[in-house]
């Protein structure tokens, strides 16, 4: 988790910003040609469809994590065990979803997204904003989970996809 942000953003803000590093993805996404899709290389022994499972995984678990949220469940989400290797869950997810058909990835790429964006727009700028929302959020601003699962990961991703393309 990145260190704690004093900024405050407001729900809108937040979403502009998810959009735009969606954009920006889908543009580094689109440069790629359809039969280096599922090459290798793209980060390491990772292709682009990996990339986007990969992806999926970690929005996935923010849809939980929001959800649980929003309906005062308990929080399990993988992602807020303080304690978690964050390599060891990327490896374990790459090999559960390295045989997934691109097809499927892609639906749930978009599917993700839109359940985040959903998500999201059921926080105010102040639960979104308050360091205390849940403990288990370790004094993090809820829109800082939110932002590294969305727009930041997104970006890092979008910045090795092009590496890619520069070398190709």
């Amino acid at each position: 988790m990145p260190k704690p942000a004093l900024e405050r953003v407001t729900r809108d803000e937040l979403l502009a910003r998810i959009r735009t590093a969606r954009r920006e993805l889908l543009d580094a996404i689109d440069a790629v040609p359809p039969e280096q899709r599922e090459l290798p290389g793209i980060l390491g022994e990772w292709s682009l469809k990996d990339t986007l499972v990969h992806l999926n995984y970690w929005g996935g678990q923010l849809v939980t994590l929001l959800y649980q949220l929003r309906s005062g469940a308990p929080l399990t989400t993988l992602t807020i065990d303080p304690l978690l290797d964050v390599d060891a869950l990327n490896r374990r997810w790459y090999l559960q979803g390295k045989d997934r058909p691109w097809d499927l990835a892609w639906a749930d790429f978009n599917g993700v997204h839109t359940q985040t964006l959903r998500r999201v727009a059921e926080f105010s700028d102040d639960e979104l904003n308050n360091p205390h929302l849940n403990p288990k959020l370790r004094r993090e601003p809820l829109w800082r989970w939110i932002a590294a699962d969305t727009c930041e990961h997104e970006a890092e991703h979008a910045q090795a996809i092009r590496a890619y393309l520069e070398q190709s």
